[in-house]
């Protein structure tokens, strides 16, 4: 007997539909594409606003409202939103649900509580405005973040991210057509080889699927598929302080008036390496711009080696690899921290596995 169609929840960490200019345009012609291109019963369920780095967060302490939109126009950016239910007006394809919190909120809250219990299939989160290759991007991904969450509700999940290889600028009409159709086909068989392995150590929880938006895409023979790990990297700053060094100001005299010719900077190293000699270690001292505006940071990634990552660093079967060479890659990951070996040294003496403190 043949399984039914599919029923699907669709969600990501952009948003409801924008246009190209804006952060969240590949959601609304991807999700139609589903629908319309396999025939799948697809529910979209999304954050109100972009919600991305967030990974697989939840806000505890807030309640979580939503809206139904139904979209409308050539980039889903039109339509109404209403604070209950409606039937679908003449022009409209579907009713999509809006969300005032995270992704992996939209993910759990779709599976158990909008829809019947049991009655979702498969849960798709993309497509990204961007990859989400290698350990850096992936552990912060709020569009893995939803898929993990997924997953750890017992639903089979796959994570859709398409790299904008040429920066942040639109992408062409065709690059997208493409990516929505190579996408559909992965999508179709990845249903169809399913995420269940005899030997549990192996299961698969998600697949990361990763489209990079460049000519490769829209070749004559097709894009490349192949099947990765998740290359392992890092990053360094992701936030940047909006301090700006303000010129000195005369304070009026007094008893606790600074002196003329100390500024807050000298104050700071005077009192830290006071405090340096009462420990009898050297001071630790914040940078000098903090100790004359208030501390305030804004994100500002600096993310440029794993955007642009050199050719020495790309390891062969890696998803980083198959990204920068034109490929789509798919890596199959599990809903868990990997383990590691057990340190061995004398700073720590054991029996077996308990310490010995």
């Amino acid at each position: 007997m043949s399984r039914r169609t599919p029923r699907v929840v669709v969600t990501n960490d952009d948003g409801p539909p924008t246009d190209l200019s804006g952060h969240s345009p590949f959601v609304y012609p991807f999700a139609c594409a589903l629908a319309e291109q396999l025939g799948w019963d697809v529910k979209v369920v999304v954050p109100s606003s972009q919600r991305s780095w967030v990974g697989k967060s939840y806000a505890i302490t807030q309640v979580t409202t939503g809206r139904y939109f139904y979209p409308t126009g050539p980039n889903g950016t039109d339509g109404e939103q209403c604070e209950l239910p409606r039937p679908l007006k003449e022009g409209e394809k579907t009713e999509w649900v809006l969300l005032d919190g995270t992704p992996a909120t939209c993910a759990n809250i779709a599976i158990h509580s909008l829809y019947p219990p049991g009655s979702i299939d498969l849960v798709i989160s993309g497509p990204n405005f961007g990859r989400n290759t290698s350990t850096a991007f992936a552990l912060s991904s709020g569009t893995i973040g939803a898929a993990m969450a997924a997953s750890l509700s017992h639903i089979p999940a796959i994570a859709l991210s398409w790299g904008l290889m040429e920066g942040y600028k639109p992408p062409p009409q065709s690059f997208i057509q493409g990516a929505v159709d190579v996408s559909c086909q992965i999508a179709s068989k990845l249903w169809d080889l399913g995420w269940e392995q005899a030997d549990s150590e192996h299961r698969v929880d998600v697949y990361s699927v990763n489209v990079p938006l460049m000519p490769s895409i829209i070749s004559k023979g097709g894009p490349t598929v192949y099947w990765t790990e998740m290359a392992k990297t890092k990053y360094q700053r992701l936030f940047k302080s909006t301090a700006k060094i303000p010129a000195p100001v005369v304070k009026d005299g007094g008893p606790a008036a600074v002196p003329a010719d100390k500024s807050s900077v000298e104050q700071g190293k005077e009192q830290e390496a006071a405090e340096g000699q009462a420990s009898g270690a050297e001071a630790l001292r914040m940078v000098d711009s903090h100790y004359q505006a208030p501390l305030r940071f804004v994100f500002a990634p600096d993310i440029g080696p794993l955007v642009n990552p050199s050719p020495a660093s790309l390891q062969e079967g890696t998803d980083n690899h198959a990204l920068m060479h034109g490929a789509i890659s798919v890596t199959p990951i599990q809903a868990a921290f990997a383990s590691a070996d057990f340190p061995r040294g004398k700073a720590i003496e054991t029996d077996g596995l308990k310490w010995r403190l």
